[in-house]
């Protein structure tokens, strides 16, 4: 079964009944009206950040920290300890997450980790990732608010996940507010037949 699938299964709905405080539900009931979507819709949402991200968040012991927070800290750390410590991180990192989602150790799984799990508006929010295709180059555009320094530690954690999952390497252009990655996508491994 591809990354794809086991990730994102939409195809088949079931009905589950169960119960739950009152509270509970006023404060469901306020926040679907909200955001103009029907309690269903909403129970959705929350159960898939939580299939396909809290709960490994949390088996991590992940933390949330207010981005002005992170802002304040990330200004008194030098630049080249942020890019050293996002060379460290990145590798060891990746291999933990895969690992505990059980994912493959590839390119696909590169590209849902930065796409969805780190970069997508609904997990992780490191940053606000655009992935585009050109030819056969795959370029991830990585916006953030936290300033240069978060900038060079993206490089670095990316470009050391990226060569933990692959062959491959990406050609890398830092701005205060942003990194941009250009990969060209690896070839699949031949299937080797039995012989």
């Amino acid at each position: 079964m591809s990354n794809k699938n086991r990730l994102d299964r939409r195809k088949k709905t079931i009905t589950r009944t169960f119960r739950i405080r009152k509270g509970w539900d006023d404060v469901l009931q306020e926040e679907a009206a909200r955001q103009g979507v029907s309690v269903n819709v909403l129970l959705n949402k929350i159960l898939r950040k939580y299939s396909l991200y809290s709960r490994w968040a949390d088996r991590n012991n992940d933390m949330s920290l207010p981005q002005q927070t992170i802002r304040e800290i990330l200004k008194t750390v030098p630049v080249e300890n942020l890019a050293e410590a996002g060379r460290r991180s990145g590798a060891s990192d990746v291999i933990n997450i895969v690992n505990a989602m059980g994912l493959a150790l590839d390119y696909d799984s590169f590209v849902y980790l930065m796409s969805e799990h780190l970069g997508g508006p609904h997990f992780a929010r490191w940053f606000h990732c655009f992935h585009h295709t050109q030819g056969n180059t795959d370029i991830f555009h990585l916006q953030h608010d936290l300033g240069r320094g978060w900038s060079v530690y993206l490089e670095r954690y990316v470009l050391a996940c990226l060569r933990a999952m692959t062959d491959t390497d990406a050609k890398t252009r830092v701005y205060d507010y942003a990194v941009t990655f250009e990969v060209t996508r690896p070839r699949s491994k031949p299937i080797e037949k039995p012989r």
